[in-house]
């Protein structure tokens, strides 16, 4: 389904859909934020606390942490923040949307619920995980995590044949509803708190979808309108119902507000109509994203957005989650619920002091976790680094052990060659590293192959060289 694009820098395989092929549908696709900072991720009284670990796999989360009747060492461990963020991210990558975990603070005293999102290990919330779900867990969560706990779009890939058709590829994805500079939601996605009629207005807006372009060139969309430069010959574009509605359109993949740098045009209506349409220049990105809302904040209306194609900007929209999450950035594996497999041990004792948050360790806090990078990234082990270890400047601290490239164009062999398959069998075109060893040889059958849309997105703060893009989109 897919043609892989060759790029120079230090970016990961580019992997770019064909225009005429379906998206794909079966196999498991999770399109989630990473924000889980590494920091807690490796020294937290729940993963790294030896004591604590066969207690959290020894039953289900919700009897686990029930306010009144949960395990009393288990809730003590809840005085460490760093405890709270894991297990936050560790239900919302086992449980699935709409199943949720109640727990108490203890530190307030006051009742919580963690919410499940991705699903895959939906057993964990009543009863003990496998091992299977433990390491499906375990790679979630590793590939959720950076340094600076930024929030950041991932597309996660993997492969499960007893689960074929859970989560799949999106094929019209949506804008992220969140700022890039600051993560803070979008406030034109709230809620309006009065009536208003105005394009301007930064409430009530819906995200629609993400299109592509070519830098410098000129984009016509619209909802049922002609655009502005084109009233007397141009066919009119996309449609309307229910109501008048607006659009908006901003920059790459985030959605915007009135006036701000990201926000590219806005039309209540074109060529002396109420039907919304607009002409723009594409952005250096190469992206937009377009957003929806009634005329009148009261009402309720739909759009179907159509562009005009055939011209110099070769306009594509609606993307799928392929096409805007097209960079491939490496695979994680492993398992971080051995207590035998730990480097450091982090607890909260009885008087409610944390321990060992001071301890610095030499490479990887989990013993048996890894990461392998596809190839095409010149700094493989500087980004690594950066992307794995709470203290990047001196390798230490790190979620897991970088094993170098996942499968090398020039060498498919172990060790080479850390996974067995470049692209799973499950589903061609997808790119998901399936069967992926390490260090000692052993298989892992649980990878979690991760796309970008950023490829420096992952990294903030990094060397320009060591997250540097000149991928062609």
């Amino acid at each position: 389904m897919s043609t892989l694009l060759s790029a120079g820098g230090c970016n990961p395989d580019a992997l770019e859909p064909a225009p005429d092929e379906p998206a794909v549908s079966a196999e498991q696709s999770l399109r989630v934020a990473n924000s889980l900072t590494t920091q807690a991720l490796v020294l937290n009284a729940i993963s790294t606390n030896p004591q604590a670990i066969p207690l959290l796999v020894g039953n289900g989360l919700v009897p686990l942490f029930a306010p009144t009747t949960g395990n009393a060492y288990l809730q003590q461990q809840l005085r460490d923040p760093d405890a709270r963020q894991l297990m936050s991210y560790l239900v919302s990558c086992a449980l699935p949307k709409g199943n949720n975990v109640t727990w108490m603070d203890p530190t307030t005293g006051l009742t919580n619920i963690w919410e499940g999102k991705l699903g895959l290990c939906p057993q964990w919330k009543s009863a003990a995980p496998t091992e299977t779900c433990e390491r499906w867990v375990s790679a979630c969560l590793l590939a959720r995590n950076n340094a600076q706990g930024r929030r950041v779009e991932l597309s996660l890939r993997g492969e499960d044949p007893s689960r074929p058709t859970l989560f799949s590829l999106e094929s019209a994805t949506k804008p992220v509803p969140f700022d890039p500079n600051t993560d803070a939601p979008v406030p034109s996605y709230g809620t309006c708190a009065s009536p208003g009629t105005s394009v301007s207005r930064d409430c009530g807006w819906k995200a629609e979808g993400i299109g592509r372009c070519v830098p410098g060139q000129v984009v016509r969309l619209g909802a049922g309108g002609r655009a502005p430069d084109q009233c007397g010959a141009g066919a009119a574009l996309g449609a309307a119902s229910g109501t008048r509605m607006m659009l908006r359109v901003c920059d790459d993949i985030f959605g915007c507000d009135h006036g701000e740098a990201r926000e590219l045009e806005r039309s209540e209506g074109a060529c002396a109509t109420t039907s919304a349409a607009m002409t723009f220049t594409c952005p250096a990105s190469g992206f937009f994203n377009v957003m929806s809302a009634p005329y009148d904040s009261t009402q309720t209306g739909a759009v179907a957005v159509g562009v005009e194609t055939g011209t110099q900007a070769s306009t594509r929209y609606p993307l799928s989650e392929a096409e805007a999450f097209f960079l491939r950035e490496g695979a994680y594996y492993g398992n971080i619920f051995d207590p035998d497999a730990l480097a450091v041990s982090v607890y909260v004792d009885r008087e409610g002091k944390t321990r060992g948050k001071e301890q610095i360790v030499q490479g990887s806090v989990y013993r048996k976790m890894y990461s392998c990078q596809a190839a095409g990234w010149s700094g493989t082990a500087a980004y690594a680094t950066h992307r794995l270890c709470a203290v990047p400047g001196m390798g230490s601290n790190c979620a897991a052990t970088s094993l170098g490239l996942c499968v090398d164009p020039t060498d498919s062999r172990f060790p080479a060659s850390r996974c067995q398959y470049d692209d799973g069998r499950l589903v061609k075109g997808d790119g998901d590293f399936e069967v992926c060893s390490d260090a000692g040889g052993n298989k892992w059958m649980e990878p979690i192959t991760v796309f970008l849309h950023d490829a420096c997105g992952v990294v903030p703060g990094a060397p320009p060289d060591v997250c540097r893009s000149r991928t062609v989109k």
